[in-house]
């Protein structure tokens, strides 16, 4: 076996020593940011396995194909916290970002088990089926509001206008956050538009900390007052029997269900569009036959998911990825986007086809910490395609040029989606 390079066991992200046969890419490399799909293509090429360097000099191993990165998902010993005991993080360690720091997104067993089961019940596709109505009414809202802004024959901002708006209004109807308190939700919303592009670290947390000020107002609202929505069912949980989830957990838990909950709906609706919009035999084929809609969402979050590098690991003790020896405390960055487009998984993996069978892409994540909200997200996705096909036949792109997505290595989000409605 290959050997990973000696990682002090109390910093994961300490400085590597010698990387044997295992080739390095920088992290901040800017083709990486400028071409996702094309650099790890080129990686895969050269070797299954690569260290991708940071600026303090530590790295982070990254398995390239595909079964490498799904096994590594349903490796236990590769965490999602270097602390085997997944200790909370203090407030003086963690301030805001402790609220961060205690849903089950980034929990471990046992504690993962504990709270996914607590929350599991919202996220059946049952109580999906549930907010169906209400995805049509607020898909419908938005349409008419482009309808208006596009009736002049002048470009509208499908990214502005719909795909960043619908995701959201569907998380404060499923938290059950009253219209005249989902401003500083909008506000979060824009400033993760820009996040990774240059907006700053302290605007970010300012805004998260007024939106737990609103959760817990509306915690405690609904101890007076309980209401069926998700964040009035965490309430009761966390009440009828204490121990199973705490004050901390409550809060964070609605927190991640607003940050995962709209920003994979986002990509997945822009991306979708985008990717029909250049390609127009797939897109005749989705407007001639609705019923390959469900299809083509499994497509579009292969072809193009809303999370390219994410799940950073820490192993929690020696284990192997990819044929790499790996100590305790090292780091392991899993690319769902470079799953997705493995050859050797989906054949001509950069070629939009809604008819091929995509099942089994990565886009969700895998194993234990599989999106819970998985099933309203493709809901909304095809709710959203397919109506905005049906109410503008002749949508277009108002501008030829490549568009541009967020300056990240991590995410897949359009900054903009200029199209002409008439």
């Amino acid at each position: 076996m290959q050997q990973a390079p000696e990682t002090e066991q109390h910093h994961p992200q300490a400085p590597s020593g010698d990387n044997g046969e295992v080739p390095v890419f920088q992290l901040t490399d800017p083709e990486l940011v400028r071409d996702q799909y094309g650099f790890f293509a080129r990686l895969r090429e050269k070797a299954p396995v690569w260290w991708a360097e940071l600026p303090d000099g530590s790295r982070w191993l990254v398995p390239t194909r595909y079964e490498d990165i799904r096994k590594a998902h349903l490796d236990p010993v590769l965490r999602q916290k270097p602390d085997p005991e997944d200790d909370p993080v203090s407030d003086e360690e963690g301030g805001i970002w402790r609220i961060y720091n205690e849903h089950p997104v980034v929990s471990d067993p046992p504690k993962h088990t504990r709270l996914r089961k607590l929350l599991s019940a919202a996220f059946t596709a049952r109580q999906t089926e549930r907010l169906r109505p209400r995805v049509e009414e607020a898909v419908a809202e938005l349409l008419d509001g482009l309808a208006r802004a596009g009736a002049d024959g002048e470009p509208v901002d499908l990214m502005e206008s719909f795909a960043w708006q619908l995701p959201l209004v569907l998380i404060c109807e499923l938290l059950g956050v009253p219209e005249d308190r989902r401003g500083v939700f909008h506000e979060w919303s824009r400033n993760s538009r820009d996040f990774t592009g240059g907006s700053t670290h302290e605007g970010r947390e300012e805004i998260a900390y007024r939106i737990i000020d609103v959760i817990k107002e509306l915690v405690e609202e609904r101890r007076v007052t309980p209401t069926d929505d998700l964040l009035g069912q965490m309430v009761l949980v966390r009440d009828a029997d204490e121990g199973r989830l705490s004050e901390m957990e409550l809060l964070s838990t609605a927190f991640i269900v607003l940050l995962a909950g709209f920003e994979t709906s986002v990509g997945l609706i822009g991306n979708g569009v985008y990717a029909l919009l250049r390609d127009p035999a797939q897109r005749a084929l989705v407007e001639n036959d609705p019923s390959l809609l469900p299809g083509a969402v499994e497509e579009f979050l292969r072809f193009d998911p809303s999370l390219f590098l994410t799940n950073v690991r820490i192993s929690g003790a020696p284990t192997t990825v990819a044929g790499v020896d790996i100590r305790k405390g090292q780091p392991v960055l899993l690319s769902l986007g470079a799953a997705n487009r493995d050859p050797e998984r989906f054949p001509d993996p950069d070629v939009l086809d809604i008819t091929r069978s995509a099942t089994g892409h990565l886009a969700f994540g895998y194993g234990i910490h599989h999106c819970m909200g998985a099933p309203l997200a493709r809901m909304e996705g095809a709710i959203a395609i397919g109506r905005l096909l049906e109410r503008f036949p002749k949508l277009r792109l108002a501008d030829t040029e490549e568009l541009p997505f967020i300056p990240s290595p991590i995410s897949r989000t359009l900054l903009k989606l200029p199209v002409l409605l008439v």
